[in-house]
């Protein structure tokens, strides 16, 4: 199969990537500059594995209108950033600039390659990566569990609105826990950033951050073979579910919690 990546730098993307390659698939894996590009291409030639690795700023649209070029049978929509901060305290334009990144560049993607599956009649996957977090809102981490909660209902819909036209594509919702990637520690680092002395939270800021970073470290699972072999799993299996979710903790905890918080 032709899948393409974006994201795929480092972390749960970058696993993904080069055990799809090692697999025998067509791999493309993008990142948000040429620099990282370049260094991916480096990782990926001393592993000896095939992949095509090339810049895709996902919310450049010039960049985007690459992929109105790519014959693609899977689509994994990973590259996100995360904001960290509190709802009264992280600016309008940091706010704008998560969900541009995790909403709407991500939407036009799924957007571009979706409507040219179906007119070309393909039995094709459109893997969509959210977050337990989306389910789970984490206080000071609100922007971006925003996000994820909005992908998430995108996912939900575009599913839905499938299955009106009987299409072969199918959509599938990816939805990972805690994983130590540094990804979390980014936006918990946020947090000297966006509570300043003007903040009502101002006193309790070196608490916050020590609370979020002791429940990460709790959280995160260091290896990433529980959240990639369900991803893989989704890419080959011919009739995939909608919603796969890893670590098994956590998947766990966000059933409790669904059906406590209802």
């Amino acid at each position: 199969m032709k899948i393409l990546i974006t994201g795929s730098r480092s972390g749960i993307a970058f696993l993904t990537g080069i055990t799809l390659a090692s697999r025998g698939h067509f791999v493309y894996m993008t990142t948000h500059t040429k620099e990282e590009a370049y260094s991916l291409k480096k990782i990926v030639d001393e592993l000896g594995l095939k992949a095509i690795i090339f810049k895709l700023d996902i919310t450049d649209v010039e960049d985007r209108k690459l992929l109105n070029t790519l014959d693609i049978d899977v689509l994994i929509n990973h590259a996100g950033i995360g904001v960290g901060g509190s709802i009264l305290d992280v600016s309008i334009e940091e706010v704008k600039k998560n969900f541009e990144v995790n909403y709407f560049a991500s939407y036009d993607i799924v957007r571009r390659i979706g409507n040219r599956m179906i007119k070309n009649n393909k039995e094709g996957k459109i893997i969509i990566m959210s977050s337990i977090a989306g389910i789970i809102p984490i206080p000071f981490l609100g922007v971006y569990c925003s996000t994820k909660s909005a992908i998430s209902t995108m996912a939900t819909s575009l599913r839905r609105e499938l299955k009106t036209l009987n299409s072969k594509v199918k959509v599938v919702l990816i939805e990972p826990g805690a994983y130590k990637t540094g990804f979390n520690q980014v936006m918990i680092d946020d947090i000297d950033k966006n509570i300043s002395s003007n903040s009502v939270f101002w006193k309790d800021k070196d608490k916050i951050y020590d609370n979020l970073t002791k429940i990460f470290n709790l959280l995160e699972k260091k290896e990433l073979n529980s959240i990639v072999v369900k991803i893989i799993e989704a890419v080959e299996s011919d009739n995939p579910k909608f919603k796969y979710r890893a670590p098994f903790f956590q998947r766990m905890f966000a059933k409790i919690y669904m059906l406590f918080s209802k």
